[in-house]
């Protein structure tokens, strides 16, 4: 046999060998009543939301995926696996046993229904209170993550805390400050309902020296005194005293054929301009996000705006350290492919809030078809500027004075439609089609800053104009047992 043929073999073997034994396990654990099987395979071609960011990514790549769910009133299971050939990512069996593929976890765990309480673990990506592509506090993007959430809801009130673990990249054998080691965040919501309406404060909490604080999980005071109780002890401070609070509020409205929101984040306002006018003013630090959607007998048409400000969702610089309380899942973006060639990690699945982070405009239009049912379409438009996640003020030493968003002399702009159909087949078989078509200016490139810690910056280039483009197809089959 070749050795290619033994790799495809290897590589399938081992797949349909760990799907087996998902299932036994499931069919085991729920041998008294039923679950559900998903298993996908799809092709892809053209660009991704990595060669937007990197050269001479693989063009064509084929994913598989295998999902195991069991849902009842009170009780819910996921478990997901993936596995792709886009060479993405570094994996030592990569070449060796897998014939080019790596396997990468889904969206898997355990959700507990108590009454109006909800307790759900896992990894997983769990979603912001507001139904938005542009929402604030947690990303929209499906990037599963360790995760631990409680939720109460009544008719008249909403609370969550929501733990989820983040990453430094330091290297630990040689790091001897905790706060160099472990981070960890921490989120609530706390709202009212009234009629259609919920109306709500929202928070999050970042914490370095620890990846789970329990405090600021169970304890359902704001996190904000927290912070300062813990710093100051009473007798003594507790924890390692490093956190970063932000803030803010969302009010929705819902009924049987529309959906409206408007959301704020707030991480840094400038006091000065009311307190002291004439001294320095520290730059606002702050994201909105609005929109919503309206079934119609055409289908359904929804229109989504967001943005924020220079800086918001970066590290402090306090101490010397710009890897401090970032608000992303790493405290880096750059790390090395399976062919050992720097990569740099899309900022829209790095950040653990708004997808797009600091120093933007967003604006998206979507269309889901009423006849034929399963057409979904939308065009979106970003304007970017400067920004780095780990990089407390990108290529300064400090804040420049005052508030900034879009004042850079070169911005990227970035225009994409999306076209997707869903064809149901008779035996749970759906065949998948999308296509992203668009056009990307001024597109920004890794700069090195020239500042006193020297972490990188994306910066957009003048006259750096590509088309984007891309077609996905694939097969999804289901099946109960």
């Amino acid at each position: 046999m070749a050795k290619k043929e033994r790799r495809v073999e290897g590589f399938l073997s081992s797949f349909l060998s760990i799907t087996y034994l998902l299932v036994f396990l499931l069919s085991v654990s729920v041998s008294l009543f039923s679950a559900t099987a998903e298993l996908s395979a799809n092709y892809g071609f053209g660009d991704t939301l990595f060669s937007i960011y990197n050269e001479d990514i693989v063009n064509n790549r084929f994913s598989l995926s295998a999902e195991l769910s069991y849902k009842a009133e009170e009780f819910e299971f996921l478990a997901s696996l993936d596995a792709a050939n886009d060479r993405l990512y570094n994996d030592s069996f990569v070449d060796s046993y897998y014939s080019g593929f790596y396997f990468s976890m889904g969206s898997s765990g355990i959700s507990v229904n108590l009454g109006n309480a909800n307790i759900t673990f896992g990894k997983m990506h769990l979603s912001d209170v507001v139904d938005s592509p542009y929402s604030l506090f947690l990303s929209s993007m499906a990037f599963p993550r360790n995760t631990l959430r409680f939720s109460y809801e009544d008719s008249n009130f909403l609370y969550t805390t929501h733990w989820t673990e983040l990453t430094n990249l330091l290297d630990s054998s040689t790091a001897t400050d905790l706060r160099e080691r472990y981070r960890g965040m921490n989120y609530k919501v706390y709202a009212t309902k009234f009629g259609n309406f919920r109306f709500g404060y929202q928070e999050a909490d970042i914490y370095v020296g620890t990846t789970f604080d329990l405090e600021y999980f169970a304890n359902p005071i704001p996190g904000f005194f927290i912070q300062y109780v813990n710093d100051n002890g009473r007798p003594y401070s507790e924890g390692l005293g490093e956190a970063n609070y932000v803030a803010g509020f969302f009010l929705d409205y819902s009924d049987n054929d529309k959906y409206a929101y408007a959301q704020i984040l707030v991480d840094d306002i400038n006091a000065n301009r009311f307190l002291h006018p004439e001294s320095y003013q520290n730059p606002d630090k702050i994201a909105w996000s609005a929109g919503g959607k309206l079934d119609t007998p055409f289908g359904t048409f929804a229109l989504y705006h967001a943005g924020a400000t220079k800086y918001t969702f970066q590290p402090s610089a306090e101490s010397g350290n710009q890897q401090f309380y970032g608000y992303t899942y790493y405290s880096n973006f750059l790390y090395k492919q399976v062919d050992g060639k720097d990569m740099i990690f899309p900022l829209e699945m790095l950040y653990a809030g708004y997808k797009y982070g600091e120093n933007n405009v967003a604006f998206r239009l979507e269309y889901e078809s009423t006849a034929p049912k399963g057409l979904f379409a939308n065009v979106e438009y970003v304007v970017l500027g400067e920004r780095s996640p780990i990089n407390a003020w990108n290529d300064s030493k400090s804040s420049v004075s005052g508030t900034h968003l879009l004042d850079d002399p070169v911005l990227e702009h970035r225009l994409i439609g999306n076209v997707t159909y869903l064809l149901d087949f008779p035996c749970n078989l759906c065949f998948i089609f999308s296509t992203d078509v668009g056009y990307i200016w001024n597109k920004s490139v890794l700069t090195q800053a020239d500042d006193g810690v020297k972490k990188p910056f994306l910066k957009p280039q003048l006259g750096n104009n590509v088309p984007y483009f891309s077609l996905t197809t694939g097969l999804n089959f289901s099946f109960s047992f």
